[in-house]
């Protein structure tokens, strides 16, 4: 997260509220990091408890994602606050809009999108019952919650759940609460939309990192997000003379340029640069899992013991 390691160490703190702290963090959905990196620069943070009563209170900020500039602020206010249809988008001054919402609200821009204000943060952590406080739900539960009456989600009936994914399965025996369900599928929801912008192909290389791992649960899914650096992977709509011509290159085969450069099957050689890396076809391409140290976040490491009979 944004200078939030650099922000505790400089912070006033005792060893319990680190302690409770490095837990909060650790338990954070993606859209409450999203929120601190913008609370944190709207609120004075002097001490660790300042940070604490922050952290219990997120839920009075509003993230709208992806939203980096004036600009776009204005186009998600007039698509998704005023309802705006794509034929009267057309003709708003988008930039004009964001610049006046922009100057009511005095939200604040970060890489993630923009965060306002809606509540006083107030004093909850008195600076000894860290132990009476809860870990906090992201405000998507807090909403659930009115909606259906309730003061706890895990009061509800879960009837079915489904994931985006086809190969992630029986989701409501996966988790023995709704409340962890709906905090992992908020988290793979945010996670494959931020990656899916920033990195090509992302989302074959996801589909076919879960395809090799035979990957059915949601959590695991969540880790492999995560460590796609552990998978090499060609994807299927790559150019294969295109990508040849790079491998020759790389691996000094030939020069482009000289006779044998202008007479070499760059295809063939992907091909066979392929067979030989032994990457592994898959629907989206082809796939192999590397030498690089796989970190578990979400889901748990398969032990590696063994049982045999003789």
């Amino acid at each position: 997260m944004k200078n939030l390691e650099e922000l505790l160490e400089n912070l006033e703190k005792n060893q319990e509220e680190l302690k409770f702290l490095n837990n909060r963090f650790k338990e954070m959905s993606v859209k409450e990091r999203y929120i601190l990196e913008g609370a944190v620069e709207l609120n004075e943070i002097n001490s660790a408890a300042d940070l604490i009563n922050l952290t219990e209170q997120l839920y009075k900020f509003d993230y709208y994602h992806k939203v980096n500039d004036e600009k776009s602020l204005g186009e998600y206010v007039a698509r998704y606050k005023e309802n705006a249809s794509d034929e009267v988008l057309k003709f708003i001054k988008t930039e004009k809009l964001g610049r006046e919402y922009h100057e009511d609200f005095q939200g604040v821009f970060t890489d993630k999108g923009y965060i306002i204000q809606r509540g006083i943060i107030k004093q909850i952590y008195d600076g000894i019952n860290a132990d009476e406080l809860s870990t906090g739900e992201p405000d998507e539960l807090t909403l659930v919650l009115e909606t259906l009456g309730i003061e706890n989600i895990n009061e509800a009936r879960l009837e079915d759940a489904k994931c985006i994914f086809p190969n992630i399965k029986d989701l409501k025996e996966q988790y023995k609460t709704i409340e962890e369900l709906i905090i992992d599928g908020n988290n793979l929801g945010y996670l494959l939309d931020e990656a899916c912008d920033d990195k090509d192909f992302f989302l074959e290389h996801f589909k076919s990192a879960m395809e090799l791992e035979n990957c059915t649960r949601l959590d695991y899914a969540l880790d492999i997000s995560q460590n796609l650096d552990c998978y090499d992977y060609l994807p299927k709509t790559a150019n294969l003379e295109k990508y040849g011509r790079f491998a020759a290159d790389r691996d000094k085969i030939v020069k482009e340029g000289t006779i044998l450069g202008d007479n070499f099957d760059y295809v063939k050689y992907a091909k066979a640069h392929i067979e030989k890396k032994e990457l592994v076809p898959c629907k989206y391409g082809f796939i192999k899992r590397n030498e690089e140290k796989f970190h578990y976040q979400f889901s748990k490491e398969p032990s590696d013991i063994s049982l045999s009979m003789e």
